[in-house]
C-alpha cells in the first residue's frame, strides 16, 4: 500500500536519525548543543525541509517532520507542559477511534519525553522532539486519510479521497502557536454521529475483552425453549454480560455454576435470545443453532475488531459530508437517510457474496419512476438464457421485448435461443412485474449500481438480505422518494401518483444533489445499540491485518 509504505519508510529513516543523533552526542558530551542545533542536525539527517506539494492524500512523515521544525527555526514544539499534555491526550483519543498504541510508539515516546524533562539534555529533547512530530503526523494522516488505503483492497475503488491544500508542517504550526493541537484534532476528527457511537461502543468492548470476555457457550447440542442443560448457564450470563455493556452498565457476576434454575431454557431466556438474534441479523426464533452458536461465541476481542474496521471504513468515505446524505450498509441490509439529527431507515436487499455491491461514494442526482430495465449482459447470458430456453413464455410473461445489436426491437422467435451467445440485448417494460419496481435512484457511476424498488417485496423479510445482483433494492422507496424531493415546489403525492398512473417512463431531478456512501460495515450501532454481522464478502479480515500492522 502506498500510503503505508511512504510512512513505514519515514519511521525507519526518523528512528535512524534519532538513535544516531544520540549515539554520537552520547560521547561524553563534547559535541553537545543547544537544543536548536540538535534538532537541527537531526532534521538534516532525516530529509529535505521543502514545503510539500499541495495535493498529496497523505501526510508523509519523512518530509512533514524537518519542514515542520524549518517553519519554527528548529524550536522545540512539544516540550512546554501544555503542548506535552495535548499531544498525549491526542494520541490517546487516536487509540480511542481503533488505532493502537504501537500506532504511535506511545510506550516509547513516554519514555523519552520523561528521559528529557529529568535530564534536559539537548540530544533527549531533541529525540523526544522528532518521535513526538512523527506521531503527531501520523495521528493526523490517520484520522483524516485512514490508516489503510482501501484502493489496495478494492480495485473498483472510485471515489477521490479527500487531498491537502495547504502544507501540514505550516497548519500544525499556526494551531500550535494559536489554538494548540486539540484545537487542530477536534477540527479534522469525523462528527458524524455513527462515527461518535462506534467510538463509544469500542471503549465498552474493549474494556470487557481486557476483563477476559465472556464465557463460551457449548454447541454440542441445539437448545430450545423448554430445555434443561448446563449449557443454559452460560448462554444466561453470556445474554445478561453483552446487555449490560449496551446499556452501559456494570457487567454481571459470573454465575455460580449448578443451581437448578439456571439450567431452564425459561419463557424469559428465550425473549433475551430473539432479542441478540435479531441485533446479529438471524432468525429471532429462539431456538439456538449453528448460527446462533456462532454469534455468541465470537469473542469479545473480534467484536472490537469489527468495530475498529467499521471506524476505519467511516474514514474513508464520511469526510467533508453536510448534514444531508444516504448511507448504505451493505453487509447490514440497511439503508439510512441522515438529515441533521433526523434519520429514516429502511430495509434493503444488496447484493450476494457471487455479486457484490461495491463500496464507494456518489451523488444521487435523478430519479426515474416507471422505470425500464436492460438486463446486463451477465445476468442475461448466466441466469435469463437457460430459462428462456426453458420456458417459451417466460419473455411474455415477464414484459420482456428483445433488441438487436442496433438497438432494433426484433420478434423473439427470429432469435437463435441455442446459441452460446445469440447476439442479443433484453429490455423489461415498465410495470409491475419490473425487477426495478416503479422508481430507481440515479447516480451515474461505472459500476452501474443504483437504488431501486423491487418487483418482489417478500424478500425484505428475511433477516439475511445480501440477495441482489449488486444493485440495492429499498423496502419503501416512495417514502425515500419523498425526502429526496423536499423543497421541490411542484412535488406532491398526487403529482407522484399521476406520473405512476400513466407508465411512462419519467425522469425527476432532484432539488439538490445528495450524497450516497455505500461502505461495508459488520458492526455498527442503531437506536443506542451495537448490531454484528458475519463477514459475508469475506473483506474484513485482509483490512484487519493492514491495520494492525
Amino acid at each position: 500500500m502506498k500510503g503505508q509504505g511512504i510512512m513505514r519508510t519515514g519511521v525507519k529513516r526518523l528512528a535512524a536519525a534519532v538513535l544516531v543523533s544520540v549515539a554520537v552526542m552520547g560521547f561524553g558530551g563534547a559535541m553537545a548543543g543547544p537544543v536548536e542545533r540538535e534538532i537541527e542536525a537531526m532534521a538534516l539527517a532525516l530529509g529535505s525541509t521543502a514545503q510539500s506539494e499541495t495535493g498529496q492524500r497523505e501526510i508523509e512523515t519523512e518530509a512533514f517532520v524537518p519542514r515542520f521544525y524549518a517553519l519554527r527555526g528548529f524550536a522545540p514544539a512539544w516540550m512546554a507542559p501544555d503542548a506535552a499534555e495535548a499531544l498525549f491526550r491526542e494520541l490517546e483519543l487516536g487509540v480511542a477511534q481503533g488505532f493502537q498504541e504501537q500506532d504511535f510508539r506511545l510506550a516509547e515516546l513516554r519514555a523519552f519525553h520523561e528521559r528529557a524533562r529529568e535530564r534536559g539534555a539537548p540530544e533527549d529533547i531533541a529525540a523526544y522532539e522528532f518521535l513526538a512530530s512523527d506521531a503527531a503526523a501520523r495521528l493526523l494522516s490517520f484520522v483524516i486519510f485512514g490508516k489503510v488505503d482501501p484502493t489496495a483492497f478494492d480495485k473498483d475503488w472510485n471515489f477521490d479521497r479527500l487531498v491537502l491544500q495547504q502544507d501540514p508542517a505550516e497548519v500544525v504550526n499556526a494551531y500550535l502557536a494559536n489554538e494548540g493541537f486539540g484545537a487542530l484534532m477536534a477540527r479534522v476528527t469525523l462528527g458524524a454521529a455513527q462515527y461518535r457511537d462506534l467510538v463509544t461502543a469500542l471503549a465498552r468492548y474493549r474494556e470487557v475483552a481486557a476483563a477476559g470476555g465472556w464465557p463460551r457457550v457449548p454447541s454440542e447440542h441445539v437448545l430450545k425453549p423448554g430445555d434443561v442443560a448446563a449449557a443454559v448457564e452460560a448462554l444466561r450470563y453470556r445474554l445478561a454480560a453483552e446487555a449490560a455493556l449496551n446499556a452501559g452498565q456494570i457487567l454481571p457476576e459470573a454465575p455460580a455454576t449448578g443451581e437448578p434454575a439456571a439450567w431452564l431454557y425459561d419463557a424469559n431466556l428465550q425473549e433475551d435470545v430473539k432479542v441478540f438474534q435479531a441485533r446479529h441479523g438471524l432468525e429471532a426464533d429462539g431456538v439456538i443453532g449453528e448460527k446462533t452458536f456462532q454469534a455468541l461465541n465470537r469473542t469479545a476481542a473480534e467484536r472490537v475488531d469489527q468495530i475498529r474496521l467499521s471506524l476505519e471504513r467511516a474514514r474513508w468515505i464520511m469526510r467533508d459530508l453536510g448534514a444531508e446524505y444516504v448511507l448504505v450498509n451493505i453487509a447490514g441490509g440497511r439503508t439510512y437517510y441522515i438529515k441533521g439529527d433526523d434519520v429514516w431507515t429502511t430495509r434493503s436487499v444488496t447484493g450476494s457474496q457471487y455479486r457484490q455491491t461495491p463500496v464507494f461514494r456518489d451523488n444521487i442526482q435523478y430519479m426515474e419512476i416507471n422505470p425500464t430495465w436492460t438486463v446486463p449482459r451477465s445476468i442475461f447470458l448466466k441466469d435469463k438464457l437457460a430459462r428462456i430456453r426453458e420456458d417459451p413464455g417466460y419473455l411474455e410473461r415477464g414484459g420482456y421485448v428483445v433488441k438487436n445489436a442496433e438497438g432494433q426491437v426484433i420478434p423473439a422467435q427470429t432469435v437463435n435461443w441455442a446459441a452460446d451467445n445469440p447476439g442479443v440485448t433484453l429490455m423489461q417494460t415498465p410495470g409491475p412485474k419490473n425487477a426495478l419496481g416503479r422508481v430507481k435512484f440515479m447516480f451515474p457511476n461505472k459500476h452501474a449500481v443504483y437504488l431501486h424498488d423491487t418487483d418482489n417485496p417478500a424478500l425484505f423479510q428475511r433477516n439475511e438480505r445480501n440477495l441482489s445482483s449488486g444493485c440495492v433494492r429499498l423496502e419503501h422507496p416512495f417514502e425515500f422518494a419523498n425526502f429526496l424531493m423536499e423543497g421541490a415546489p411542484d412535488w406532491n403525492g398526487a403529482r407522484l401518483q399521476a406520473i405512476l398512473d400513466s407508465g411512462k417512463t419519467t425522469r425527476i431531478d432532484l432539488p439538490r444533489p445528495v450524497p450516497v456512501l455505500l461502505t461495508y460495515w459488520t458492526a455498527w450501532v442503531e437506536a443506542g445499540t451495537v448490531q454484528f454481522r458475519e463477514d459475508l464478502y469475506g473483506r474484513d479480515t485482509a483490512v484487519l491485518e493492514a491495520l494492525n500492522r
